[in-house]
């Protein structure tokens, strides 16, 4: 499915416009997105030891993020390897959001996610387009629910043959159903985010 994205950015380069992508964890539009900054507060002149210990109890641990990172790339790798545009669809959460360097599109819901995939790759296989694999990647977390993971994706022609490489990042949240892509951002393949 990466590689529908690459295809995606592609086509959304040569013009391709979708107007009706849904604006959560779909396959979404083309929108940006700010991480604002915490307010400063000042230091306390107590220690609040409860307060302390669910600080401890919330930040985690490297056994914990090394375990979250290779889930999270599981996710992503599961998603490269889906060929479907519906099971494809299944990896996004709601609302979605996809950017690319000429527009933003949001993807409501997992139908639109769906849709705007179906139009990618019938907009690529007349040029021998037929699957993208992971490259490169790396996994960043933001918070214990919040992820971005950087990866090169390799587009593939049905003869197996490379046809393009294209950077990618992606938003993810850990929600009940477990990690959740909910933005690709089209990205530089030299401006990759660093890993952890």
């Amino acid at each position: 499915m990466l590689s529908v994205l690459t295809s995606a950015t592609s086509a959304l380069s040569r013009g391709f416009l979708l107007t009706t992508l849904p604006a959560a964890v779909g396959l979404g539009a083309t929108i940006g997105f700010s991480v604002a900054q915490p307010n400063q507060a000042e230091a306390p002149t107590t220690i609040d030891r409860s307060a302390s210990v669910q600080l401890a109890q919330a930040t985690p641990s490297t056994t914990t993020s090394v375990s979250e990172k290779d889930t999270i790339h599981g996710v992503l790798s599961s998603y490269y390897d889906t060929r479907d545009p519906a099971a494809a669809s299944a990896f996004f959460g709601e609302p979605a959001l996809i950017v690319s360097p000429n527009q933003v599109v949001a993807l409501s819901t997992r139908a639109d996610v769906e849709a705007f995939f179906d139009k990618l790759v019938a907009s690529r296989k007349g040029s021998g387009y037929s699957h993208s694999k992971l490259g490169d990647h790396r996994v960043k977390l933001l918070n214990s629910t919040t992820a971005l993971y950087s990866t090169v994706a390799i587009r593939m022609k049905a003869d197996g043959t490379e046809m393009q490489r294209s950077g990618f990042t992606y938003l993810l949240h850990k929600g009940d159903a477990g990690w959740r892509i909910h933005e690709i951002i089209a990205t530089d393949v030299d401006k990759l985010v660093s890993a952890d």
